[in-house]
C-alpha cells in the first residue's frame, strides 16, 4: 500500500498536467485513490463513525444537488467528491505510517518535478499566459490548469523538501530548489508564491540564527551589513518584476479611495466583496440551501476563493460543521517543525487566496502532513 501512495503522489504533477490537457486521467486516478483509502478504512474500521458520517453526507449531497438544485449528475458527484476529499484524507493519513519511503524525500522529489515540469514549459514555450490579453498583467502559467493551485502546492512542500535536503547536506540540490523557485515565482506574476517564500526566507534564517550567534562580533556585523544591502536591492528588483507591474495595474483598474478598498481591490483581488455577494445570495435562499449550500455550479454569484467562505456558502452549515469535526480530531504534537510551518502556509493561503480546502491536488499535502515518518536513512 505504501508503494502505491509513493507512486500516486509521484503521479501528481502529471495528473496536473493531464488537467490542463482536459483528459479525463486526472479525475479517474484521484477518483480511484479515494475509493481504495475508504476501502481500507472500512476493513480496518479505523474512523468508520466519522467515516460513515463523510459518506452519508455525500450521499445526501449528491442527490440534493442531482434534484433539488438541478445539476448534472456529473457536476454533482464531482462537486461532493471535492467535499470529501481532504477529510477522508484526513482520517486515512492521520494513522498512516511511512516505514518504507521517506516522505519528505518523495515530497522534495514531488517539488522537482513540478517546477522542473513549470519551467520547462516556460523554456519549451508550450504554456500559456495566467492572465487573459488586454488585461494589462504579466504571468505565465505553464501548463497547469490552476496557477493558484500550482503555486499553494510549491509553497507548501518548500519547507519540507529544504528540511530534508539540509538534514542530508545535500547543499547543491539545496541551493537548486531555492533558485527554481524564485525563478519559478518571478515568471508567474501572482502574488502567493512570491511573497510565501519571503516569507519562508525569514523563517529559514531564523531557524538558523544559532549558527549567527556564535559568530564573532565583526562577522556578525558583516553578516547584518549583508542583510541589510541585500534587502534594499531585493526592493527596488521587485519593482521591476512581474508581480509589481501586476498589482500596479490592478491599482490603476479600481483606483481604490480607501485603505479598506485597496486591501480588497488589490491585495485580495475583490474576494472580500465576493464575501458580501455570495452571503446576500446565500441569506434569501430557504433553509435546505443553509444546511446544505447553494452548490459550485450557481453561477449567480462569484466564488470567494477564500476557502471558509466557500465551504460554508456551497457546502452549507452542516458541511462546515463536518469540516470543523475533523479538524478538531488532528493531533499536532508528532508532526515536525517544518511540516508546522508548512500546514500554516496553506491555512494562510486558503484565507486570502484560497485553491486549497476544496482542491484535491492542493489539500493532499494537508492530510499527508498529518501521515508519520519512520524512516532511518
Amino acid at each position: 500500500m505504501e508503494s502505491l501512495i509513493v507512486l500516486f503522489l509521484l503521479l501528481n504533477p502529471l495528473l496536473d498536467v493531464s488537467s490542463f490537457y482536459d483528459l479525463p486521467i486526472n479525475i479517474v486516478i484521484r477518483g480511484l485513490y479515494l475509493a481504495l483509502i475508504v476501502l481500507l478504512m472500512i476493513k480496518d474500521k479505523k474512523n468508520i463513525k466519522l467515516l460513515g458520517l463523510l459518506l452519508g453526507f455525500g450521499i445526501v449531497e449528491i442527490l440534493f444537488q442531482r434534484f433539488y438544485l438541478s445539476f448534472s449528475f456529473i457536476n454533482s458527484i464531482s462537486n461532493t467528491f471535492r467535499f470529501l476529499y481532504l477529510p477522508i484524507s484526513i482520517l486515512f493519513f492521520k494513522n498512516f505510517c511511512f516505514k518504507k519511503y521517506d516522505k519528505r524525500k518523495v515530497l522534495a522529489e514531488v517539488l522537482l518535478v513540478y517546477l522542473g515540469t513549470y519551467l520547462m514549459s516556460y523554456v519549451l514555450g508550450t504554456g500559456e499566459s495566467a492572465y487573459y490579453e488586454g488585461d494589462g498583467k504579466e504571468g505565465f502559467k505553464g501548463i497547469f490548469s490552476s496557477i493558484n493551485e500550482f503555486s499553494a502546492i510549491a509553497l507548501c512542500l518548500i519547507p519540507i523538501a529544504v528540511n530534508y535536503l539540509k538534514e542530508k547536506k545535500n547543499y547543491i540540490l539545496l541551493s537548486l530548489v531555492f533558485i527554481l523557485t524564485i525563478l519559478t515565482s518571478l515568471l508567474i506574476g501572482t502574488k502567493v508564491l512570491f511573497f510565501g517564500l519571503i516569507i519562508f526566507i525569514i523563517y529559514f534564517l531564523y531557524q538558523e540564527k544559532e549558527l549567527f550567534l556564535k559568530r564573532k562580533r565583526i562577522e556578525k556585523v558583516l553578516i547584518i551589513s549583508l542583510l541589510v544591502f541585500i534587502s534594499i536591492i531585493s526592493i527596488y528588483l521587485f519593482t521591476k518584476t512581474r508581480i509589481y507591474n501586476n498589482m500596479v495595474t490592478q491599482r490603476s483598474f479600481f483606483k481604490p479611495d480607501s485603505i479598506f478598498e485597496y486591501i480588497n481591490n488589490v491585495i485580495f483581488n475583490n474576494r472580500l466583496s465576493f464575501i458580501e455577494e455570495n452571503f446576500n445570495y446565500f441569506i434569501k435562499s430557504n433553509p435546505m440551501r443553509w444546511l446544505l449550500g447553494i452548490g459550485i455550479n450557481i453561477y449567480d454569484v462569484k466564488m470567494v476563493e477564500i476557502d471558509i467562505f466557500d465551504i460554508i456558502f456551497r457546502y452549507g452549515i452542516i458541511g462546515m460543521g463536518l469540516f470543523i469535526l475533523i479538524f478538531s480530531k488532528i493531533r499536532l504534537k508528532d508532526i515536525s517543525s517544518s511540516e508546522k510551518f508548512s500546514l500554516i502556509l496553506l491555512i494562510l493561503i486558503s484565507l486570502t487566496s484560497g485553491h486549497v480546502l476544496i482542491y484535491p491536488n492542493v489539500c493532499i499535502y494537508i492530510a499527508l502532513i498529518l501521515s508519520k515518518n519512520k524512516v532511518i536513512e
